[in-house]
Formats: C-alpha cells, sequence, structure tokens
C-alpha cells in the first residue's frame, strides 16, 4: 500500500511538471471561491494571491497526547481558506507527510496556483467540517459554496447526465467507441444498480441512459427511488468522504465514478465484482470519448492534453486522499 501511495504521488508531480503555462492561467485557487471574495489572511490565500515562496521551512508537528499532526511552515499552522487550521489525524500520518512534500517541493520562483492539489482537497474537506456545526457563521457557509446538504443536492444534478450513463450512436466511429461504451460502462451501471439498492426502501434501482440512437438529444432524468438512494448513501459519508467525493464526481462529470473511487479505497471482499477497479480505469471510463476523438483527429495542443493531465491529477490526488486513512 506504501508503495502504491508513493507512486501515486510521483504521477502527480510528474504531471504537474508537465502542464503548460497556459493552464495556469485558468486554474482555481487552492479551492477558494472566486464568486465571493476572501480576505481571510491565511496562509492558503496569500500563496494563492502572491503565487511566491514566504517561507524557509515546512515541517510537521505531531501532537502525540491528542493523536494528531500539525502542517506548518516555519513554525506557524497552515490555516485553510476559511481559517480553520490544517490538523491530521495520527492515524494519516502518511497524508501529513505527503502534504508535508507538496509545500517542500514548490519552487522559490513563481508557485502556480494548482501546485498544491492535496492541500485543497484536504482543506475543503477541513472547511466542510467545520462548516457543518450548528453554530457556524453564514458567511463562511456562503464562501465555501452551501453546507453538505447544499452540496449533496449538487453532486445529485450529475447522475442525470452522468458521463458513464451517456451512449453514442453505433455508425459513430464505425461503431467502435460504442462498443467500447458497452464493454466498460454496462457492467458498472450493473453493479452501481445493485449497490445503491441496498440504499432504496421502494424496490430495486434502476438507472436510467441516454441512448443517442433512441432517445436523440433529449436530456436524461433519474427517477426519485434513484435519487433518494443516492442520497441515503451520501448521508453515511464522512464530511473527508464527501469532499473526496465531490472532487472526483466534479473531475470526471460522473456520480458513478465518484462512487467507485471511493468503494474502492475499501478494498472490501464484500464489494460488487462490477465495482472492483482502479484509478486508470476511472479516468478511462469518464474521457472514454475523447480518446477516440484524439486517436481519429489528434490531438489539440493546450486543449486534449493539458485536459487530460489535468484529469489524472485530480483523481489520483483525490485517491491519495481516500486511501491514506
Amino acid at each position: 500500500m506504501l508503495a502504491s501511495l508513493k507512486n501515486s504521488y510521483v504521477v502527480i508531480r510528474s504531471i504537474k511538471s508537465r502542464l503548460p503555462r497556459l493552464y495556469s492561467l485558468s486554474a482555481q485557487p487552492l479551492g477558494i471561491d472566486n464568486t465571493i471574495e476572501n480576505n481571510s489572511p491565511t496562509e492558503t490565500n496569500r500563496l494563492s494571491k502572491t503565487s511566491q515562496k514566504f517561507w524557509e521551512k515546512v515541517s510537521l508537528n505531531r501532537n502525540v497526547k491528542k493523536g494528531k499532526i500539525a502542517l506548518q511552515l516555519d513554525g506557524t499552522t497552515i490555516k485553510t481558506p476559511l481559517g480553520n487550521e490544517i490538523i491530521i489525524d495520527d492515524t494519516r500520518s502518511l497524508l501529513a507527510y505527503l502534504l508535508k512534500l507538496e509545500w517542500s517541493s514548490l519552487s522559490n520562483i513563481s508557485i502556480k496556483t494548482h501546485s498544491l492539489p492535496l492541500t485543497s482537497l484536504v482543506a475543503r474537506s477541513i472547511d466542510l467540517q467545520m462548516i457543518n456545526k450548528p453554530d457556524c457563521d453564514p458567511q463562511l457557509v456562503a464562501k465555501i459554496g452551501g453546507n453538505s446538504d447544499v452540496i449533496k443536492n449538487q453532486l445529485l444534478r450529475y447522475l442525470d447526465t452522468d458521463t458513464l450513463l451517456v451512449f453514442s450512436p453505433m455508425n459513430e466511429f464505425e461503431g467502435k467507441l460504442r462498443n467500447a461504451q458497452n464493454k466498460s460502462y454496462l457492467p458498472l451501471i450493473k453493479g452501481m444498480e445493485e449497490f445503491l439498492s441496498k440504499f432504496s426502501f421502494q424496490s430495486n434501482v434502476q438507472l436510467q441512459i441516454l441512448d443517442a440512437d433512441i432517445h436523440g438529444l433529449r436530456g436524461n432524468q433519474q427517477s426519485d427511488i434513484v435519487k433518494n438512494a443516492a442520497t441515503k448513501y451520501m448521508n453515511g459519508l464522512s464530511q473527508w468522504d464527501l469532499s473526496i467525493l465531490e472532487k472526483t464526481i466534479l473531475t470526471t462529470k460522473s456520480f458513478i465514478c465518484g462512487v467507485l473511487l471511493l468503494e474502492n479505497k475499501k478494498n472490501s471482499s464484500n464489494l460488487l465484482p462490477n465495482l472492483k477497479t482502479d484509478m486508470e480505469s476511472i479516468i478511462r471510463a469518464a474521457t472514454l470519448e475523447t480518446i477516440f476523438q484524439v486517436e481519429k483527429w489528434g490531438e489539440v495542443e493546450d486543449t486534449h492534453d493539458v485536459d487530460k493531465r489535468d484529469i489524472r491529477r485530480k483523481v489520483y490526488t483525490a485517491a491519495i486522499a481516500a486511501f491514506t486513512q
């Protein structure tokens, strides 16, 4: 497991080093909601605004008595965009080490806004935990985009347009794309229906697909049975897992991919066979149509290559946060 996580982190660092300069112009800084002004004097906000290194030493301060590990710059614990300290449970010591490595490997010259993907996700998780407390300031809730219930409702919308539930016409790419979708998507859909059925009180869950040959260009919509089951599943997640689910869904445009990543972290023998997969398979499923487009028409520089690396960077970041528990 340790070797696997280190390899995943190497993948992320390798991807980051090859990202073109153009991408830095559109990257989101450390999970901050740019639609709302955020002037909290935190290390993450300062870095996102200046892009300049302002510290000498990155360290981990372990409090054995409390079972906590604090990520620090020059002896001061780093704070999230909302001002919460980045403190990790001692049981996630490997994650703390990877966070330290992420900050230690930053350039001295100019730090890009996408350079701290793991810190961004961890900070998001910590902020989510804090804003869901009953006495939380409503302005802080607004800055992070809403509480957990709001986030869950937003994620549910991705079930209607889930990447893995949309099938291309049979005549596209000489039928090769549709065959690949059938081979990849159908087993996952069956496994997801069986999985979500565990959370349904009414009947077996059946996901509605969008078949271009049958349904044309109309929209897709899941039943209330499906949405209620998916909501019940999300209600059982910790804020930590919810933030990982959110990151994966937003990256892959697929609720199914988010569940796949989370459930495979458990490496449980009880996991349905059709749901057992790895990160590369999740990425391929989420980008299958683009893969065929590139193979036929060629890669558009600074577009397809950037998107490909960005998706892999974000999915592997979510995997590291999920598996280091």
